[in-house]
């Protein structure tokens, strides 16, 4: 009998463990956290110059930018959130492709980390060129992406 009862305690207390188990991890699907952001470019210097890469004569369009950038991930770290990937995007379209995207700059932020990146006068950190001559005269839209990582290892 007292086998029975200590069973059927271990069963419900399970069972209600994983009731709120799971009740805490829906919580986190539901917050949504927009984080404010600022870009300002200081400087832009497309140059032409000779493509070293594929070994042929050929030229393309390097771009340097440098650029403001202030992130306030403060709202966005929650009970789940490990660490945060941020990164710059820059977005064009030529006539080859309909869209072309650049990463120019990243970053994660870590659980205990400043959640604030205020940088002034950087420089992008990845190469910025286009294959021949597309950038000269073009529109550049710049955007921040991020991606949470929770503890469960799941990217959103």
């Amino acid at each position: 009998y007292q086998r029975r009862v200590r069973d059927v305690i271990l069963a419900n207390s399970l069972s209600v463990l994983a009731i709120c188990a799971g009740l805490l991890f829906i919580t986190t699907l539901h917050i949504k956290v927009e984080p404010e952001f600022e870009i300002k470019v200081n400087k832009v210097d497309v140059r032409h110059q000779p493509d070293h890469m594929t070994g042929r004569r050929d030229y393309l369009d390097l771009a340097l930018i440098n650029y403001n950038l202030a992130v306030d991930m403060t709202d966005s770290f929650h009970w789940n959130v490990k660490m945060i990937f941020l990164y710059m995007v820059a977005e064009y379209t030529n006539e080859d492709n309909a869209v072309n995207q650049v990463v120019l700059w990243d970053k994660i932020v870590m659980r205990g980390d400043n959640p604030l990146v205020d940088v002034k006068n950087l420089r992008t950190k990845y190469s910025f060129f286009d294959d021949g001559s597309h950038l000269r005269g073009r529109d550049i839209k710049l955007s921040l992406h991020y991606h949470h990582h929770l503890y469960p290892r799941t990217l959103r």
